[in-house]
């Protein structure tokens, strides 16, 4: 367990890996943003000769990124608050952190209901995923459900959706869901204002 006591024994370290995973964008490495009570070299060696946690960061350490870590030592709760507040700043600057690749996107789906009377330049639903597009259609398409059977598809979909308009999407990525939701409603009532009939967009 560790040591809760006001004691300031913990630093906030940052790491540079190797490509465990996927970058979210090739110009920013894969890093470990995490606290010990060690010097940060000594964790980082340490990593690398098969010792101390995180496991999946051994052997995997190409160097310290101090530049982006705190300075100083703080107690066990300041640390871990530092390193959450830094492990988020990070991801929205494109560094892929702790091995989380995860990353939002918007998609648009071409409906067609032959009942819909006028659909001006087209009949779309626009959405926001951190799936692919292509994993959301058929979601969508297959009136998917989660683990525990909440619907995972709009009706809409379901019954009238056809495939994705590339055309009419873009190839950003979000790195919070918030900033991806923004983005959807962003996305469709700039397509309404084009003249599309749009469901979705939230």
């Amino acid at each position: 367990m560790p040591d809760t006591s006001d004691e300031t024994n913990y630093r906030v370290v940052v790491l540079e890996l190797t490509n465990l995973v996927s970058r979210i964008r090739t110009d920013r490495p894969n890093i470990y943003v995490g606290v010990t009570t060690r010097i940060p070299q000594q964790l980082a060696e340490g990593l690398n000769n098969g010792k101390y946690k995180p496991a999946w960061a051994r052997n995997n350490v190409v160097g310290l990124l101090d530049k982006l870590a705190p300075t100083g030592t703080f107690t066990y709760m300041e640390a871990k608050q530092l390193r959450d507040d830094l492990k988020r700043q990070l991801r929205t600057k494109g560094y892929t952190v702790n091995r989380n690749t995860t990353v939002y996107r918007t998609y648009v789906i071409n409906l067609d209901n032959p009942n819909l009377a006028d659909p001006g330049k087209g009949y779309v639903y626009v959405g926001q995923t951190s799936k692919t597009p292509e994993q959301r259609l058929q979601e969508h398409l297959n009136g998917a459900r989660s683990g525990k059977g909440h619907n995972l598809a709009s009706r809409k979909v379901s019954k009238y959706g056809t495939q994705l308009n590339y055309d009419l999407m873009t190839q950003r990525i979000y790195l919070t869901q918030k900033q991806a939701l923004k983005a959807e409603r962003r996305l469709a009532e700039r397509l309404r204002q084009q003249g599309y009939t749009v469901e979705g967009g939230h």
